[in-house]
């Protein structure tokens, strides 16, 4: 790989001129542009309407974490735009169902099934076949070449399936322990946290490779008992292998539009799971191939572009840099990196690939593209690949190509925003840019300062996510999916939005246990603030009820701070919400709140209107987060059926007698006199059985208060369930650790005891030191000569003596406890 490039300065941004009569908020956003923050102008005359494209999923797989930390995160700043801000949002997202990834893996998943039912047994003829697959996948990873094909490593060339294991000992050693330990801890189902350890990209990718070679070697050489269980183990090798042997074979375009569908439904289901709202438009490349091609020819015609005499067309960088443009205005410092353009152009770009027969072809195309960092517009396909009419011959568009259209015919040629993930700033976004500032260059009457076409205006990149430093993705293998986490790892769609809330949304994120803890307290914090408060009205309400009395509002010094509070954190959140969103400081601020309000309802308040507004405020700032409302509600928002508030309106009153008659037991068994403490204490072991098991099975809190009321809350059982088994869990070690320590103790003071019974005068003759003919003992059994019959030195006989007269006095002790004395 060639050196990266040096970086170069951020070319000249063009900010928008505000023209709207409409007072504009003070808001900030961080823009990739000038990686700096930028007073937010809409283009709108009105000052209301903000266009927004954002880049979405290519459906080829599960969505994962990283996906998750990407809409979501998107889905909190589309909110607080449009929640919190009041503009009038248009949010345009594509779904990409015309790649490379999914060409790749809808024939190889196809040619597998295909594979797997005319082998539905485990035969001779299957497992050499593995075999084959494995040694291919090996050659391809591990087995270098130069450009004409000749090996580069004759060591590796020679590895088969029987010395893997030996040469990957010893060329990747700490990689195929890493994976041996893995193995063995999902082997036992160990809860131990895992070591910390860190790999760069290029190491997890061996990694990967390794485990999938050690996985299908064991399943070939100790088959698993069902077809079923090979077939998934050694799944990884034959992809590949299955692909080669039928390259140059024909599908129909079913067998790329059902796996395209299939993860689209799977993906929006995800999004709605992790309340993240759907698109205003949602835009496919599929349902855009006759804009593709209209929009490529205008660049060729513009000569912006060139086909080649395979059918492919290229954007010529060269020739939009000689009109005056600037080419990778995202991140120029990339811009040769022979990595991210290899990656940008798709697995299936290749110069030596044979193509269809193109009778469209002109001899005065260039045989393939004139530069290295010109991008494919149009990609002449292949046999094997999804393929449309074009004048250049049939083909499919560029992953880039696809955005700047799809944006182009729904918003049109000047947007307010684009956003992403930061891995697509180059080459993806800055291919984007280019083609489309030479789309639309001379369409626009708005002064820019290089003269030049702005499509876009602010581009907002979001953060990855990281599992051990590196980037969590599915050609790493290293991802989570979404459904796996809020299943089974430890997640919640709602902890998951905290988590990002908590951060930066232009910054990276590290799954990391301390991550999950922080957000769990968050809302834990918030959830039990909200319960309180609930409760609270409600026993002032019924209260209120029984005696026909009007609850206190009072204004005095407690009111008075709460407020100051009250109105610092509004002022907070935001300041910080005008500062390009800075959720984490507006998460702070409600905590901040929170703190002064549980003051001020601590021990018993003086009032409740206050807290209530306060309660109110933090639902609605909670609401624009997006943490705790429905994605995508339409209509009256009134349930079919009894709603949990309902419920608690008609169980309250019941719930209150019986809490009363409870209260009214306590007080007279905590009250009662010495003569009927047993009987006061079963009755009090029944109210705790009422309160933490009865009660909490129907999810009601009862918190016991000095004031001999308890305060009512309705709490989601599972979740009282949860606190419950956590509180004995942790009374359960205390008693372990007060039993152990008591076992210990006796332990000790038998020690002691039997160290007591021995005689002074005997002390020192069972001792292994003193043993021997030569030794010599005075009329104290304290030894005057050792072993070798040398005389004790004074220095060691006082010690002696120190000895004997302190076993003297313990012995002494003893016979004494024992009257034996």
């Amino acid at each position: 790989m060639a050196a990266a490039a040096p970086r170069r300065d951020l070319p000249a941004w063009s900010p928008p001129t505000a023209t709207s009569e409409r007072p504009l908020p003070p808001l900030t956003i961080y823009n990739t542009f000038t990686r700096k923050k930028e007073p937010f102008v809409p283009l709108d005359k009105s000052g209301k309407k903000v266009t927004w494209y954002c880049c979405g999923p290519t459906v080829y797989d599960s969505a994962h974490l990283g996906h998750a930390r990407n809409y979501v995160t998107t889905d909190v700043v589309r909110r607080i735009m449009r929640d919190y801000f009041g503009f009038d949002v248009h949010f345009v997202q594509n779904v990409t169902d015309v790649d490379d990834k999914i060409i790749l893996r809808a024939r190889q998943k196809f040619l597998l099934d295909e594979y797997s039912m005319k082998n539905p047994k485990l035969t001779s003829g299957v497992q050499e076949d593995a075999k084959k697959a494995w040694q291919a996948y090996f050659n391809k990873q591990f087995v270098p070449k130069d450009d004409d094909g000749n090996v580069l490593d004759t060591e590796a060339a020679a590895v088969d399936l029987s010395s893997f294991e030996k040469w990957a000992a010893a060329k990747h050693g700490e990689l195929v322990a890493l994976i041996q330990k893995e193995v063995a801890r999902k082997a036992s189902s160990s809860e131990e946290p895992e070591d910390e350890v860190i790999l760069d990209e290029s190491a997890t990718k061996k990694k990967m490779h390794l485990n999938t070679l050690l996985t299908a070697k064991e399943a070939i050489e100790k088959p698993p008992a069902s077809a079923e269980d090979f077939y998934a183990a050694t799944a990884s090798i034959f992809l590949p292998y299955l692909d080669a042997l039928n390259k140059g074979r024909d599908y129909p375009h079913e067998v790329f539009s059902k796996l395209s569908s299939y993860w689209e439904k799977h993906f929006d289901e995800d999004m709605a799971t992790l309340n993240v709202l759907p698109p205003t438009t949602v835009t496919r490349v599929s349902e855009f191939i006759p804009e593709n091609v209209a929009f490529v020819k205008k660049l060729v015609d513009k000569g912006f572009a060139y086909p080649t005499q395979d059918g492919s067309v290229y954007f010529d960088i060269a020739t939009y840099e000689g009109a005056g443009h600037t080419y990778a205005k995202l991140q120029p410092w990339s811009r040769g990196n022979e990595g991210l353009i290899a990656d940008g152009e798709g697995a299936l770009t290749s110069k030596k690939a044979s193509t269809l027969p193109n009778t469209l072809a002109n001899n005065e195309w260039p045989v393939e593209k004139k530069a290295a960092q010109d991008f494919a517009l149009w990609k002449a396909s292949k046999p094997g690949e999804p393929s449309w009419e074009s004048p250049w011959g049939f083909g499919r568009p560029g992953w880039h190509i696809e955005c700047s259209v799809m944006c182009s015919e729904v918003l049109g040629g000047e947007v307010d925003i684009h956003s992403g993930g930061i891995d697509l700033a180059f080459p993806h976004h800055d291919n984007e840019i280019a083609q489309s500032e030479a789309y639309w260059d001379g369409c626009s009457s708005r002064h820019t300062v290089d003269g030049k076409h702005q499509w876009i205006n602010y581009f907002l990149h979001m953060g990855h996510l990281q599992i051990h430093g590196s980037k969590m993705s599915k050609s790493l293998k290293n991802f989570v999916s979404v459904r796996d986490a809020l299943q089974r790892g430890g997640w919640t769609s709602r902890s998951l939005r905290i988590v990002f809330l908590l951060g930066s949304w232009k910054d990276g994120i590290e799954v990391r246990q301390g991550v999950l803890d922080e957000a769990k307290n968050w809302e834990q914090i918030v959830t039990k603030f909200f319960t309180n408060v609930k409760a609270l009205l409600a026993e002032q309400d019924t209260l209120a009820g029984a005696s026909d009395k009007i609850a206190p509002q009072p204004w005095g010094e407690k009111e008075h701070a709460l407020q100051k509070a009250y109105d610092q954190a509004r002022e907070e959140v935001d300041k910080a919400l005008c500062d390009s969103f800075d959720t984490p400081s507006a998460m702070k601020a409600i905590l901040n709140l929170i703190s002064a309000a549980n003051i001020y309802l601590s021990p018993s308040p003086p009032g409740l209107a206050l807290p209530r507004e306060v309660a109110r405020w933090i639902s609605r700032i909670i609401t624009i987060f997006g943490i705790d409302t429905p994605a995508d509600h339409i209509g009256f928002h009134t349930p079919t059926t009894s709603s949990s508030s309902d419920t608690q309106d008609i169980a309250l009153p019941f719930v209150r007698v019986l809490s009363s008659f409870r209260d009214s037991i306590r007080t007279l068994a905590i009250s009662a006199p010495a003569e009927s403490k047993p009987l006061a204490q079963q009755l009090l072991q029944l109210c705790d059985k009422l309160r933490n098991q009865d009660m909490v099975d129907l999810g009601v809190a009862l918190d016991d208060r000095d004031s001999g009321a308890a305060l009512i809350k309705f709490v989601p059982a599972e979740e009282l369930r949860a606190q419950r088994d956590e509180k004995e869990r942790k009374q359960r070690e205390k008693d372990e650790k007060k039993e152990a320590e008591r076992k210990k103790r006796e332990e000790l003071a038998r020690k002691k005891e039997e160290a007591a019974k021995v005689k002074p005068e005997e002390m020192f003759r069972g001792l292994e030191e003193w043993a021997g003919e030569k030794v010599e003992w005075d009329e104290n059994g304290i030894p005057t000569k050792d072993k070798e019959g040398n005389e004790v030195t004074k220095s060691k006989r006082k010690n002696l003596v120190k000895l004997w007269e302190r076993q003297k006095k313990a012995h002494e002790e003893w016979k004494k406890s024992k009257g034996l004395a």
